[in-house]
């Protein structure tokens, strides 16, 4: 991977990326989402609403953690109960998820989940709900679980390093793993992810762009690609900048149309994915058909900018993290296309602890406009999941135009699944109006391993660590 967790093994600081590649092989979630995008039972075996914000949900028998305890409905309780807490402010997936009122047990299995607004598609945002063994928690504290995690996954931690995580195998888990051991290494350069793989330093990598792929296979090595449920984009600061050019929305109109997207998804990335024309990806529920793809028109482009009054173009900072978003070469074509308008791209590469501690705590360098990043929708496939990043929904957010805010909310609430539908989509139309970012294509996404690793599986950014085997 390009990094470790900033927070090490505690599961709740984040449910996104590089966490959520992570936690899979420690921790369980209460659903699964599969490849055809159903929902599908994990450590929650049934579930049905009592009311609009009370679900009922009964857990497997057969599932202990790794240090031998039974999974029980406490572990439920105690998940919920944390997220609800004034505790947890500073975890990241309390904001990634529903807000929770409380937890209770109905018995050893069973537990009752009450959400503080109505939520119809909570068992879809339950797939990213860790389960944690309350007593080594409470025994440890949040740093101190951190360091010694205990979850319900095929592996449990042995050792951490400087930039690598030791685990060993945990042969009672309900989804026992294939290998003894695992060892997961922060490599922050795709090259030398490619040539620790060449040189048997590792067996498998991720966090590879399409333009990748060559490289990969050319140094002999197995290559998996596939379309991950997620736009990705530039995405504009606009928070904090009230002189930015980006402030009007005919010059966020003309860098979209200045972009070439033909060129880079059948020329550049050989038709490994689609150019995108909404924040939703085709996967999500939400993602309207009917939007038209994004012309490619420099002319309308360099009017638009005139009328905005940038006839003589402006400067543009990015801010870019290998394995995020698009890569370098996407970049630079795009760079390529704002040049003709006049528009200097100046693209950034920064650390991904730096990335994500600008995510989280909206301290963008002054000096810096805009950032290569996604619009995830996994792993719940609603389009609305994207939006808890890119709108007023963010603690600290880089985009916020309450005007839209009534229609988001009430669609998260809208129980009506034809009514649910027409309003997501409607919200899709407006974004795409709006512009807040560049729309550039659906993330193709690659890994590399060698020749010898079988059972390679990613669905909406999960590992699924226990079915990795290697042949002799």
């Amino acid at each position: 991977m390009s990094s470790l967790p900033l927070s090490l093994g505690n599961p709740f600081r984040s449910g996104a990326t590089p966490t959520i590649y992570f936690t899979t092989a420690l921790f369980d979630g209460l659903t699964r989402i599969d490849k055809d995008g159903a929902l599908q039972p994990w450590l929650a075996v049934s579930w049905e609403a009592l009311d609009e914000k009370t679900w009922r949900i009964r857990l497997r028998n057969d599932v202990t953690f790794s240090n031998g305890t039974p999974l029980t409905s406490d572990a439920a309780v105690f998940a919920i109960n944390y997220l609800a807490s004034e505790g947890s402010l500073q975890e990241s997936l309390r904001r990634e998820l529903p807000a929770f009122e409380r937890a209770v047990a109905v018995d050893t299995l069973t537990v009752d989940i009450t959400t503080q607004t109505s939520d119809p598609l909570l068992m879809r945002s339950l797939t990213i709900l860790p389960m944690v063994d309350p007593a080594q928690w409470m025994r440890l504290g949040r740093e101190g679980f951190a360091r010694e995690p205990v979850g319900t996954g095929p592996f449990r931690i042995e050792s951490w390093g400087a930039a690598d995580a030791t685990m060993a195998a945990v042969p009672t888990s309900w989804r026992a793993p294939k290998v003894d051991g695992l060892t997961v290494r922060a490599i922050p350069d795709k090259s030398a992810r490619i040539q620790a793989l060449q040189s048997d330093q590792i067996d498998f990598a991720i966090e590879f762009g399409p333009e990748d792929g060559m490289t990969i296979e050319a140094a002999g090595l197995q290559l998996e690609r596939w379309i991950a449920a997620e736009t990705a984009g530039l995405s504009f600061i606009l928070e904090g900048r009230p002189n930015s050019p980006l402030q009007d929305v005919r010059v966020r109109e003309a860098l979209n149309l200045a972009v070439n997207r033909d060129v880079l998804t059948t020329v550049l990335l050989e038709g490994a994915t689609v150019a995108a024309t909404q924040p939703a990806p085709r996967a999500a529920l939400g993602y309207n058909p009917d939007l038209p793809p994004i012309p490619y028109d420099p002319d309308r482009a360099k009017a638009l900018l005139k009328d905005a009054g940038y006839e003589d173009g402006f400067t543009l900072v990015a801010n870019v993290v290998s394995g995020i978003g698009v890569g370098a070469s996407v970049l630079q074509v795009i760079a390529n296309d704002f040049a003709a308008l006049g528009i200097s791209l100046e693209i950034r590469s920064i650390p991904i602890q730096q990335f994500l501690r600008s995510i989280g705590r909206g301290d963008w360098r002054s000096d810096v406009d805009a950032f290569a990043m996604t619009w995830p929708v996994w792993p719940s496939l609603d389009s609305l999941r994207a939006l808890r990043l890119h709108s007023c929904l963010r603690r600290e957010p880089w985009y916020c135009d309450e005007s839209i805010m009534p229609q988001i909310r009430s669609a998260m609430v809208e129980w009506d699944p034809d009514k649910a539908l027409a309003l997501r989509q409607s919200i899709m139309a407006w974004y795409r109006q709006q512009y807040p970012a560049v729309y550039i294509l659906e993330t193709a996404q690659l890994a590399g391993m060698r020749q010898n690793v079988t059972g390679f599986s990613m669905t909406n950014k999960m590992i699924s660590f226990e079915s990795l085997d290697f042949r002799q």
